[in-house]
């Protein structure tokens, strides 16, 4: 709708007589009609007057339900519609009844343990669209469901897609049984980091605690409840209390669970989070007393973070963790205590003991049997492929750990939807290869647990690094996963673009085509680290030997290298990443296409999928080009024209940027801007993003390069953080 609105001005502005050039008009650009009003399945429709709604049951879980399916069914229905608390009496055409009643399971026909079921039975010239659930709990997440069943699309905690139908349409066919793979389920939003959500659950106000009722809301409608994150020590805690208490008071009123992220150790600390213990030989009375002031809040879990690079003495973590599960349960018997499993494949994390050569995250094991494990794994690496970071060649370890101690304590899985830090969101990069990842690992640890007779995962917690960018895209389908983990990931992708009406089968295919691109180009042929970025703390990590993220071929190694070395590189590497932008246009392409057609409902979503195709090919191009222009310098000749191509390309990329911040859902200063915040980072996490320094940085490196033989060294390079 922008694109047309802006393409129709140029035109009436030349037929008025504005100046105009006088070159030939580019040709129109493909334009396909995308209605967010049609259903590609079948619907029967119900005139408003026929159709009866009820939501039975007095649990207080389920009183916002029904105000909000009033609201949503009214909205999509186009008028006002009552849902009523009692059973219903059948009298009119069409019934929606959700129930965890007698009446309603036998209605179903057939027995259920967990989950819910969402049925429709025709008889006697009348239509009943039942959702049965056993609990309030999990009827709530059907209610939701059938929502989505419906048309609706609770895409993201500040903005959803309701499409205007203008009656009640109701599938013909749906007969769906769905039960969550685990019992905890949700996210940690990562307020170490300067994401969004860093002032909505860190910083005090009216309008941050809004926006917290809206990310529980969402978590709920999501089929989701639970919600952790780090506190930072940097925050005051006498004037943040009541903020938190707020939010623990709402999560608990609409049945979602909130965690607390302390660390164990300051001497592993590296970011602003609150510690136990900073000194060793007093960590007995530092240790209580720093959980009692914790647990002055109501939280429901608390999960131990261990640091990154380095750690204590392994007897003594034992100990502390020990202690520290013994502490809280004692005083609250139903409080769980987890700890994080992190990685690192580095020489000081592998610790003797007990005669033994064991990983330093999994030490835990040797703990209090009551203590939880909670196995990290990071960015769009996945626990079954051949391929990791932090200096790990596979994250298998991870998942070896992870199943040999579901047996005998509680576990929960905790890996990334983000990185962030020169990764991804902030470069920016659009990868959906995040999904693909997710995906395999719900849908193999589902089967394996299965197979192998385990008990289940206790829990399934996303590390979220932020929403913009289609980034809320793997959190919003992971929750999907998490209640039908044996789906094939297609049916994720088609649940979503659904959304798009008319054109939900073309958009079904652009989206399932791209993330096979990104999983055959920046996965299977590793180009992942090429399209990604670099700040002076990441350059910094590769010379300590700490490799944050995997590393690219450094523009120097290539001018370094021998003529045979050059033409291997290229054929590999940079040929590769040409290609992979080469194969993006017209998925791109298409996209655009339907995005020109799109109706108002629909403009928002599909722009930043177009943008996001869009921001990934080009970073692709500009790679290819930088490494062109150094291969020209290493075989004798010019490469700056290649260099300023690049920057060019670079200017393309800012018009993305920009259409895209006109459209993030918080405001530019907080995410894109320096605004002072307690956390190490003094920016947004979009900044760099913003400033696009980490394209800028690369022309910088290849440029001096050029023109002086040797690598700028890092410390006069921008460093990306400020």
């Amino acid at each position: 709708m922008r694109r047309r609105a802006a393409a129709l001005l140029a035109v009436l502005g030349c037929a008025a007589g504005a100046a105009c050039s006088s070159s030939p008009a580019a040709p129109p650009q493909p334009v396909v009609a995308c209605d967010s009003t049609v259903s590609v399945a079948p619907t029967d429709t119900f005139a408003l007057a026929d159709v009866e709604v009820t939501l039975e049951g007095t649990d207080p879980l389920l009183a916002p339900v029904r105000v909000d399916l009033a609201s949503y069914l009214g909205a999509m229905w186009g008028g006002p519609v009552a849902v009523a608390a009692t059973p219903p009496d059948v009298a009119r055409r069409a019934t929606l009844w959700l129930s965890s009643s007698p009446a309603a399971a036998a209605a179903l026909g057939t027995t259920i343990g967990d989950g819910y079921a969402i049925k429709r039975i025709d008889t006697g010239g009348k239509t009943t669209l039942l959702v049965y659930a056993g609990t309030a709990a999990d009827l709530v997440s059907g209610a939701y469901a059938l929502l989505e069943e419906l048309g609706a699309r609770f895409f993201h905690p500040k903005q959803e897609l309701v499409p205007a139908l203008g009656a009640p349409r109701l599938p013909q066919a749906i007969d769906v049984w769905r039960r969550p793979m685990a019992k905890r389920r949700g996210l940690q939003p990562h307020t170490l980091h300067p994401i969004e959500y860093l002032a909505t659950f860190m910083e005090p106000g009216a309008d941050n605690l809004a926006d917290a009722k809206r990310f529980v809301d969402w978590l709920v409608k999501t089929g989701q409840n639970l919600v952790q994150w780090p506190l930072l020590a940097t925050v005051d805690w006498a004037s943040w209390k009541p903020h938190a208490q707020a939010i623990l008071d709402y999560a608990h009123s609409r049945g979602v669970r909130v965690g607390a992220v302390p660390q164990v150790w300051g001497g592993a600390a590296l970011q602003n989070n609150v510690v136990l213990v900073t000194d060793a030989s007093k960590w007995r009375a530092q240790m209580s007393a720093a959980l009692d002031h914790l647990m002055e809040l109501p939280w429901d879990f608390v999960e131990l973070a261990l640091g990154e690079f380095t750690g204590a003495d392994p007897q003594q973590i034992i100990d502390w963790l020990s202690y520290a599960t013994d502490y809280l349960v004692t005083k609250d018997p139903a409080i769980e205590v987890d700890v994080q499993n992190h990685v690192g494949n580095y020489p000081q994390l592998w610790v003797q003991y007990q005669g033994q050569r064991t990983f330093y995250y999994h030490l835990p094991q040797y703990s209090d049997a009551r203590l939880g494990q909670s196995v990290h794994t990071l960015s769009l690496f996945d626990v079954y492929r051949e391929w990791a970071t932090y200096a790990h060649p596979d994250f298998h370890l991870q998942h070896d750990y992870l199943l040999k101690e579901l047996p005998t304590r509680r576990v929960s899985y905790f890996p990334e939807s983000a990185y962030w830090i020169s990764a991804d969101i902030d470069v920016p990069a659009f990868l959906p290869e995040h999904l693909h990842a997710r995906w395999l690992d719900i849908h193999g640890l589902s089967a394996e647990i299965a197979d192998r007779g385990l008990p289940p995962l206790g829990g399934h917690v996303t590390f979220t690094s932020g929403h913009e960018w289609g980034y809320w895209l793997t959190d919003y389908l992971v929750a999907k996963m998490l209640w039908e983990p044996g789906a094939p990931l297609d049916h994720f992708l088609a649940h979503y673009a659904a959304a798009y009406g008319s054109c939900e089968n073309d958009v079904t295919a652009a989206l399932s085509s791209y993330v096979k691109l990104q999983t055959s180009y920046l996965f299977d042929h590793r180009l992942l680290s090429y399209v990604q970025g670099e700040n002076s703390t990441v350059d910094e990590g590769y010379l300590a030997g700490l490799e944050t993220h995997p590393r690219r071929l450094a523009f120097e190694q290539v001018a370094a290298m021998g003529a045979d070395e050059r033409a291997g590189f290229e054929a590999t590497i940079v040929q590769a990443l040409e290609s992979f932008a080469a194969e993006s246009q017209p998925i791109e392409d298409a996209v655009a296409a339907r995005c020109r057609g799109a109706d108002a409902a629909l403009a928002p979503w599909c722009d930043e999928l177009w943008d996001g195709i869009a921001i990934v090919r080009l970073r692709a191009q500009h790679a290819a080009l930088l490494y062109r222009a150094v291969l020209a310098y290493a075989g004798g000749g010019d490469g700056m024209p290649l260099v300023d191509r690049a920057a060019r390309v670079t200017d393309q990329a800012a018009q993305v940027v920009a259409r895209r911040e006109a459209q993030y859902r918080f405001d530019l200063d907080r995410v894109a801007g320096n605004p002072k915040n307690p956390t190490i980072y003094g920016f947004g996490y979009l900044r760099p993003a913003h400033t696009q320094c980490y394209w800028r940085r690369r022309e910088e490196q290849v440029a001096f390069l050029l023109q002086n033989g040797v690598a700028e060294g890092i410390l006069s390079l921008p460093n990306c953080q400020d």
